[in-house]
């Protein structure tokens, strides 16, 4: 049952939108309830010669949004969609609406991209506990955890095609990305930034690696420059984004080599997986499925299709599970995970969820419950009943509602928003407002907008 305090009128929030983003989209579809209204404004995306994601948003338009939609707070995921200048932040200072940053992922700053937020009057949510330090210190008052979740209305939506014990296509599955790809990108743009790379570095990063798979809640810059003093190489970053790379490289190498591993320690128990086409290199064409449309009856009937589902987190999750935890068991499939501590949080071990602590305990996982598909079946409803009662975005967006609407009212928050255009803003900032002003035709004034 969905405890959340309900409000008199439907919760408005405008979500600054990523077309390419799981979440973002899943937010999106998730809006179509009586208690919240979400108004979706896309990003326009590109790619640059040399393969990076650029974002493009028009701000006079978001603000023309903005006064036509009257949101209660805006949500950008990740903080996609802020611009470089920080006009964004500070227009929403200028109304008193709360900027929301939901990491879904790690989160993270480059110096060089500017300061695209304004902390003291920005709220920040984070789907793994173990980052609300890091916000922290990023001088945002008010960080929060807010877990990953299921969208019912699209899962349930696609509708199931057989009774679950039946026809079953697999006997274990995994439907997962190595990022191969992505990793290729990361050491190619490493190489071109980073003129003045030490000959050793290479060996630095080996090291590191393996250091950070023994202990992946270890700080990755840390584990970089204690293997580097190690093997006496002395190193500086050329700048914020090629730092970044190196992070995020070490993160998703360590999360590549694990999955690598872990399946084909499975692949004795006929072992199915389904993503990017690397995968048919590592499992051979007879075990690799091919790609699912995770935005499809694909995925809803290859997890119940399948008599086991495996789940194997990437390394950036510290604490907490995926989407996949979440969404498996409410299409009606069993799913075994590996641990993280949150997850009893969410679930009953061994009555609406399986876990596993290391390949020689998921081995034995698999072969227990490929003979006892009965229990299987019992701790899939389970889980889909679970799931259903507390971990829906709807369940999360209306605690974030809540949380949002309490420090909205503080003097704190308020105050901030005051204090923040007192001081500079960035160039061009008044005459934007004169702009916006001229062509809404002062849309809000009866608020004091504008």
């Amino acid at each position: 049952m969905d405890n959340s305090p309900m409000k008199s009128s439907p919760a408005r929030l405008l979500l600054i939108f990523n077309p390419k983003g799981v979440v973002d989209k899943d937010i999106r579809l998730s809006s179509r309830n009586e208690d919240i209204r979400v108004e979706a404004f896309e990003i326009e995306l590109s790619k640059s010669p040399e393969g990076h994601t650029l974002e493009r948003i028009d701000l006079l338009e978001i603000g023309k949004t903005i006064l036509s939609f009257d949101p209660d707070f805006l949500l950008t995921i990740n903080g996609g969609g802020l611009d470089n200048e920080g006009f964004l932040s500070y227009f929403c200072a200028y109304l008193g609406l709360p900027l929301v940053l939901w990491y879904v992922d790690e989160p993270f700053i480059i110096p060089e991209w500017g300061t695209k937020f304004i902390p003291r009057t920005t709220i920040a949510f984070t789907f793994d506990r173990f980052y609300e330090r890091r916000l922290k210190e990023w001088g945002i008052p008010w960080v929060h955890t807010l877990p990953l979740g299921a969208n019912h209305d699209r899962l349930l939506g696609y509708g199931t095609r057989f009774p679950r014990g039946t026809a079953f296509r697999n006997d274990v599955s995994f439907v997962g990305a190595l990022e191969f790809e992505k990793i290729q990108y990361l050491l190619k743009n490493i190489s071109t930034l980073w003129k003045t790379m030490p000959a050793r570095m290479p060996e630095v990063l080996d090291m590191a690696l393996e250091q950070y798979m023994l202990n992946f809640k270890q700080d990755t810059d840390k584990v970089v420059r204690d293997c580097a003093a190690a093997l006496g190489v002395d190193f500086e970053y050329p700048d914020g984004i090629t730092r970044q790379m190196v992070l995020s490289f070490i993160d998703r190498e360590a999360s590549f080599r694990l999955r690598h591993k872990t399946i084909l320690s499975l692949q004795p128990f006929g072992i199915a997986v389904y993503g990017e086409p690397f995968w048919k290199k590592i499992v051979g064409e007879r075990s690799y499925g091919g790609r699912v449309d995770y935005y499809s009856s694909e995925i809803a009937d290859l997890y119940r299709k399948s008599r086991i589902n495996l789940n194997i987190s990437k390394y950036q999750l510290k604490t907490t599970v995926n989407q996949r935890a979440f969404d498996c068991p409410l299409c009606g499939g069993f799913l075994i995970t590996d641990f993280r501590e949150d997850v009893e949080e969410f679930f009953d071990i061994d009555k609406d969820m399986v876990v596993y602590r290391d390949l020689e305990e998921l081995k034995k996982r698999v072969a227990f419950y490929l003979e006892n598909p009965k229990q299987a079946l019992s701790i899939a409803e389970r889980g889909k009943e679970t799931v259903l009662a507390r971990h829906t975005y709807k369940h999360r967006l209306m605690e974030m509602v809540s949380l949002v609407d309490a420090i909205k009212e503080t003097n704190t928050f308020k105050n901030a928003c005051e204090d923040v255009l007192k001081g500079p803003t960035p160039p061009n900032f008044q005459r934007f407002l004169e702009i916006l002003h001229a062509e809404t035709q002062g849309v809000r004034a009866s608020k004091g907008a504008l």
